[in-house]
């Protein structure tokens, strides 16, 4: 088969999903977890009205503290956030993962970066809910992989997590994951929002964090 990583061709396999308006056909089109543990839901148009959802995610955002941005974090602009920086962005996409009793417990997704050269970015992975399903996110990754080795055919996979996050590299180790370089950060304050930027050149001070880049090629483990 042709890879499908070109920007319209994950455009298009992103959008499919991301128009769903309905519960029933979000369940049929959602992907299973191994051993029917839950399975991952996709947040489209279905969700861009559903207030409780939309808490929930706000909750896990406040909750959070590897994003790259901190901001005080509510509820109208959590709803902007679905809106306007994930359902209307064709490059990305974000997946409830469910329980097999259908309760929410974390999120994971995809960013697809053309500088990559057709590898997609695993982005936004959240474990909103703790001390349950244990094993359920490490299964989720999988699927949301698997689904991506079928349905866009990517190069690989890559993401970013913070240098100091020793559980999380732990956890992208055991999936397949091998740290590629570490890029300095430095951290800057606009409007009351604090962020982690590349270091800029000629800055040779200590790195206020820095990104770990981790990389995996496709179909591993499966």
């Amino acid at each position: 088969m042709v890879p499908n990583t070109s920007a319209e061709g994950v455009a298009a396999e992103f959008a499919a999903l991301k128009a769903i308006r309905r519960f029933d056909d979000l369940i049929a089109r959602s992907i299973r977890l191994e051993g029917d543990r839950g399975y991952l839901a996709c947040v489209c148009e279905l969700h861009a009205d559903d207030d409780e959802t939309i808490a929930l995610l706000a909750k896990w955002r406040d909750e959070a503290t590897t994003f790259h941005n901190q901001f005080q974090v509510t509820f109208e602009g959590t709803k902007r956030w679905l809106r306007e920086r994930l359902l209307d962005v064709p490059h990305r996409i974000l997946f409830l993962v469910l329980t097999r009793h259908g309760h929410a417990i974390g999120h994971m997704g995809f960013n697809h970066a053309e500088p990559h050269g057709g590898m997609l970015e695993v982005d936004n992975v959240i474990r909103g809910v703790q001390g349950v399903e244990p094993g359920l996110m490490a299964l989720g990754i999988k699927a949301l992989l698997g689904w991506a080795d079928e349905a866009i055919r990517p190069k690989g996979y890559w993401l970013r997590t913070y240098d100091d996050n020793v559980r999380a590299i732990r956890f992208y180790e055991r999936l397949g994951f091998a740290i590629e370089e570490t890029r300095p950060l430095r951290r800057v304050v606009e409007d009351g929002v604090a962020s982690y930027v590349p270091r800029p050149e000629g800055d040779t001070a200590p790195p206020d964090l820095s990104h770990v880049v981790m990389a995996r090629a496709p179909g591993m483990g499966r």
